[in-house]
């Protein structure tokens, strides 16, 4: 029975439950957040990755933001908004 628990614990999350909390984390620490899909070319088999850090320098940004915008005809999205200074203490 307690290997059935053990088992129970380590069920995967759907990643529309991740997500969030990622998402809150990199807005709070000001944190990249990357979100990108791979497909095994061998087996098909498709993957979602999810990461928070210190990823993308200032080149690269402008690098990608060029990207989406010439890729808005084919569905691109690109979104900027000016975020809040934050509080001191916050």
């Amino acid at each position: 029975m307690a290997s059935q628990e053990r088992h129970r614990a380590k069920k995967r999350r759907p990643v529309e439950e991740v997500l969030p909390g990622m998402l809150a984390h990199a807005l709070d620490t000001r944190e990249d957040l990357i979100l990108t899909f791979e497909t095994d070319p061998d087996t098909g088999a498709e993957h979602v990755y999810a990461m928070t850090g210190q990823f993308v320098s200032e080149c690269m940004l402008k690098k990608l933001i060029g990207k989406a915008e010439s890729q808005r005809d084919e569905g691109s999205v690109l979104f900027r908004q000016r975020l809040q200074k934050r509080r001191p203490g916050a």
